[in-house]
Order: structure tokens, then sequence, then C-alpha cells
């Protein structure tokens, strides 16, 4: 429900009669729980119910009003503390409405991934809770098949809400419609009410089906769907010899829901307004006509349907594109240049894991030298790295690699590498979440790690040692 198509009266109504329902399922007991939507943008209004009161019977007229800085513009009862992460929100991910429980299973997966820590560590603000393949992720707007992963930010808890707020805000842009905060619980959004009410409905399903597999796994020992825990317990690992640092990025230093999760319907989403700003510019014209030669000798039948009607606009094949995950070099650099206005406008952060930008600063520091072999572009990469949830990082590494070097997966390509990096291949050593990969750099000499992140598609290292931090792992010259 818009706000700019309905009354007050009628907003205040359905998030009442929201909140009620909310309270119903067990998600908001005692007088736990916040909830909002934005009344008006310009000057910004949030309509909330007041703080300490059980909103499974907070009637409309009991709703209070608040402006952009969390003060009670009309209604009686103060506004939570919490307020200013539904206007973190509201401002940073054009949200319309914000709900926010307190769910036995949102509660108790938020504490078992939280980050270790405290928030005035700032490496150690968030953990990621990574599910896919599952049918009910098609739920969440702009999620195309049960077949893709979203990792779910859950950040440090804080009475400071102004910094838990400021930890909060780098993480939003790739959020997918919800995050968890330790020991405390989930915030969901959407656009409006209704699809604020859908996401939280659905990401409640995915934690209890998620903790309940947890508590299946401790039972029968089986393999549950979703992420599993951390695994075995972590120990040391210590890699003698070596000069250089050849990273992975997905499942490595970043989980591997972002592309999927979150820069593929980021460009999907913008592709249209992105067009309408550039399409005159001749690069963007050339991109353009590459895309409609492939488009009309595409023999796939989904995509010759698309032409039927189509007048010609190929914005329905590059999301089907997107949709399908093919690889088609204009699309590449189509979205190339779309990440790049998204992470220059603040929208897009690279959610690196808490533990790697220390580490990459310690191995710096130690005389290590880094570099990426990732299948993105090197431009994605170093949009990544410049934009990162720590900073701008390119200065840490020496060279960037992509599959324009070779396939990952064969052996010739870390070959290449090697010869670039002008080290023997025994003093480099490999981390990637993928086997395929530490087999092809192992064949070429080099010491290999396996990454076992929570979120990962693949658990099992194989011959491989396992490592599920960067802090796990001691180099030596």
């Amino acid at each position: 429900m818009d706000p700019a198509a309905t009354s007050p009266a009628a907003l205040a109504q359905h998030l009442s009669d929201t909140m009620a329902a909310i309270h119903r399922r067990g998600w908001c007991d005692g007088t736990g729980g916040n909830f909002s939507c934005v009344l008006q943008r310009q000057p910004l209004e949030l309509l909330m119910a007041p703080s300490g009161v059980d909103k499974g019977s907070v009637a409309a007229e009991q709703l209070i009003v608040v402006d952009g800085s969390g003060t009670v513009l009309r209604g009686e009862g103060r506004a939570s503390a919490e307020t200013q992460l539904h206007l973190a929100l509201v401002e940073t991910c054009g949200a319309g409405a914000v709900l926010h429980t307190h769910s036995q299973a949102g509660t108790l997966l938020s504490q078992h991934y939280g980050p270790q820590g405290s928030p005035a560590q700032p490496h150690a603000d968030v953990a990621y809770l990574g599910l896919h393949d599952l049918e009910m992720l098609k739920g969440l707007e702009g999620i195309p098949s049960h077949a893709s992963r979203i990792a779910i930010p859950v950040l440090a808890n804080d009475q400071d809400l102004q910094r838990l707020r400021a930890t909060a805000e780098p993480h939003l842009a790739q959020a997918p419609y919800g995050l968890l905060i330790a020991g405390h619980g989930l915030y969901a959004w959407g656009r409006d009410l209704g699809s604020a009410r859908r996401h939280l409905e659905i990401l409640e399903f995915l934690l209890e089906q998620h903790w309940r597999q947890l508590l299946l796994q401790s039972l029968v020992g089986g393999r549950a769907n979703a992420t599993p825990t951390a695994g075995p317990a972590r120990s040391r690992v210590r890699v003698t010899g070596i000069r250089h640092v050849l990273l992975d990025i997905e499942g490595t230093t970043c989980p591997v829901s972002f592309v999927s999760g979150c820069l593929f319907p980021y460009a999907a989403s913008r592709l249209e307004d992105f067009l309408q700003v550039h399409a005159s510019t001749p690069a963007v014209q050339e991109l353009l006509t590459d895309v409609q030669t492939a488009w009309e000798q595409d023999p796939d039948p989904e995509a010759q349907a698309l032409r039927q009607g189509g007048h010609g606009a190929v914005v329905p094949y590059l999301r089907w594109l997107i949709e399908h995950d093919r690889k088609l070099t204009p699309l590449k650099q189509l979205q190339g240049l779309i990440w790049e206005q998204g992470y220059r406008e603040g929208d897009l952060v690279g959610p690196l894991f808490a533990d790697v930008p220390a580490a990459l600063r310690r191995w710096s520091s130690a005389g290590l030298e880094l570099s990426v072999y990732s299948s993105g572009s090197v431009a994605a990469q170093q949009l990544l790295y410049g934009h990162s949830s720590a900073g701008d990082l390119r200065p840490l590494f020496q060279q960037w690699f992509d599959t324009r070097i070779g396939p990952k997966q064969d052996p010739s390509s870390f070959a290449a590498i090697v010869r670039a990096l002008e080290v023997a291949p025994e003093q480099v050593l490999f981390i990637s979440d993928a086997v395929a990969e530490c087999e092809a750099a192992e064949a070429n000499g080099m010491k290999v790690l396996f990454s076992d992140r929570d979120g990962n598609p693949c658990r099992d290292p194989g011959r491989f040692e396992r490592i599920s931090s960067l802090d796990d792992v001691d180099l030596l010259a």
C-alpha cells in the first residue's frame, strides 16, 4: 500500500492490522518489536507504534508520527530508541515500511551467527548467515529462482543506536530486505507495507526452517539443505616459504551470494533507467548493438519469444540474460557500468568477511605480496575492493587476474599467473572455495588452502586443508 495512494487514516489502520497479525504469529511477544511505515517523504514523517506497549493491541489512533530525526511530532508516547535503524533503512534503501521482530528463530540464529568482538572493533561488526537452494527465497523481491543465494548480514548488538546505525548503513544496500542484530532479532523492509510484511514472513519462514535443520542435523547427523554450521573446530594453519598470496573473491573474501543476490538484481532493476540516461553515448550504443546482434542469433526459444512484440527494445532480453546467468560480454560490460555508478553513489558496498581486511593489512605489512584471481572482471574486482566495507583496499594488491588469463580450473592459467608474478610456484599460496580450482593450482605447484565459509555451496574440502577464516592462517616466508 503506497502512502501516496492512500489516506493517512487508511495507512494507520493497515499498520495496526499488520502489527496485530505479526503479534499473533508470536514474533513480538510482550512489548517486543517495533514497526513503522512512511507517511510522507518530503519532509520525512514515519508512522509507528509507540515504545513500551503491546504491539498486538495498538489501535490506529494510538500510533505516533516522528520526523527524520526521530522526534515525535504527533501522538501520545515516545519513539523507540531503534527508530534510528528505521530511518537508516528508509533513507538508504528507500524502504516504505520497516518491521522488527523478536522471534525465537531470529534471535537464536542471530546469536549463533553473530560476529565475534564488539562494535567498537571495525573488523568485527558483521557476519553473514547464508541461505540457498530454497523455494521460498522466490518470495523476496528480485529473487528469480530457488537456486539463488542470499547472505543476511548479522550485526553486533550495540546500545548506542547512532553507532549501530552507522555500523549498519554500509551493509544495507546488498542486504536481502532483511538483517539480524545479534541476540536481538530480525529487521525486514520493503517498498511499501505490503511488501515489507511479505519479506518479513518469507525471512521468518527461512530462519525457522534453518533453525530446525540445524537441530535435525545435530540429532541425526544429516546434512541440512541450507548453510550448515561452521563445521569442525577451528585450528591454526601454518604455511611456510610463502612470498605471494593469491585470493579468490566469492566464498573466500566475501559471501558467494553477493553477485547473484545483490549485483545481478541491482543491475537488472536499474537497466532501464541507466539506458534512458546513457543510451546515446557512443560506448553504450556500441554495446547495445552487440546485444541486439546476439539476441538475433540466440537460438533459445525463450529468447526468441521475447522478440515478439518487443519493438526492438533490448531491456527484456538483458534481464533474461541476467536471470539465466548467461555470459554475454556486452552484458557484463553494461553491468560493470551500472555497478560502477552504484559503488560511486554509495548504493553498493563490497561486503568483505569480518576477518579479511585485518588479514590483508597484516600480510602486506609483513612484506607479502597480494593478488586477486576471480571469474569477475578486473574492473569488477577493483570496484569491490575499492568500495569495500573496510574502505579502499586496492593499494594492498599488486596484481589482478580474471579469466582472460585462462579458466580457473585449468592448471595452465595458474602457470601463466606464476610467470606474471615472477615467483616460483611453491612460493605462492592460493585460497579458494572451489576444489577444482584448488586442484588446478596444486597441479602447477602452488600451495593451497580451501575456504569453508558459511553460505558457500561446497563445504567439502576434499584432500585440501580447510580454513573458515583468514585469521586461521599463519604465513611464514
